[in-house]
């Protein structure tokens, strides 16, 4: 063959090659893209061990690719703050979504729920350090035999907006225990009360407080409830409000027990309405 038939032969070869590698280019690339948008769909769809699969599928087109490896940090740092939301651990979480934000080049979606998620739990550490400070406070109430005000202290905690949410349940189980056998001791002395507690099940004022029958005090009080005037209720009320406390949550009954309490402790009601804050 002569030289001109093998410069042919060659260019050929040439052009097959390139083409070849071109399309295994093109291919790859298109492979990455899928795997890339394959996984984000998936983090917003919540499916996360999904997407890290997706992501590593990535990564085998393209090892080292920043996107792909930014992108699986992120997931490894959110599911653990997942996991310490699961086992309570809100502080560990917190840190863990903080992490994520820092990562870039990284997924929005992710971003954006690691600060939503960080922003949550900084308010309920906030709000489980009050309420457990307030349910602390409402049981010495209870076991000095001030069931009202322990109540009022347990309406902080009962009453909040997101008590319901799973990070309040075992705070919530607690003030809703010991709110229903305050009530059941006051119902004993012959009070109106209402519970906040909706469970079916039913614990005797004994498993937590001591029964009415050890307290001389509250006989006496039951007693001196009776000869407490509309007037005096009146007036007390007042009193009650010029602490800053909403007077309309309080029932005669409530007011009765306030006066008690200051005729026994010889304080004025107002002095007595302070501690329910």
């Amino acid at each position: 063959m002569g030289k001109k038939a093998w410069l042919i032969i060659t260019l050929v070869i040439a052009v097959i090659f390139i083409g070849y590698g071109y399309t295994k280019h093109v291919e790859t690339t298109q492979y990455y893209n899928n795997a890339m948008n394959a996984g984000e769909q998936t983090i917003s769809d919540a499916s996360y061990h999904r997407a890290e699969n997706q992501f590593r599928n990535a990564l085998k087109k393209k090892p080292n690719d920043s996107s792909a490896s930014a992108h699986l940090e992120q997931l490894e740092e959110y599911q653990k703050g997942l996991a310490a939301i699961k086992s309570q651990d809100y502080s560990k979480a917190i840190a863990n979504f903080k992490k994520v934000t820092t990562i870039s080049n990284g997924s929005q979606t992710l971003l954006l729920r690691a600060v939503s998620k960080k922003v949550e739990l900084k308010e309920v550490v906030h709000e489980l350090k009050i309420f457990n400070k307030t349910y602390k406070r409402a049981k010495v109430l209870a076991t000095n035999y001030e069931y009202t005000a322990s109540n009022t202290k347990l309406a902080v905690i009962l009453g909040y907006g997101n008590i319901t949410q799973s990070y309040y349940q075992d705070i919530r189980k607690k003030a809703r225990n010991l709110e229903r056998s305050n009530n059941q001791v006051l119902a004993r002395l012959g009070y109106n009360v209402s519970s906040a507690d909706e469970a079916s099940e039913k614990k005797t004022a004994t498993d937590i407080l001591p029964t009415i029958s050890s307290s001389p005090r509250e006989s006496s009080s039951s007693a001196n409830s009776r000869k407490i005037t509309s007037v005096q209720i009146k007036q007390a009320r007042k009193e009650i409000a010029s602490q800053g406390i909403d007077v309309k949550a309080f029932s005669d009954a409530d007011v009765k027990e306030v006066i008690e309490h200051a005729r026994e402790q010889n304080m004025s009601v107002s002095e007595v309405a302070r501690e329910f804050k």
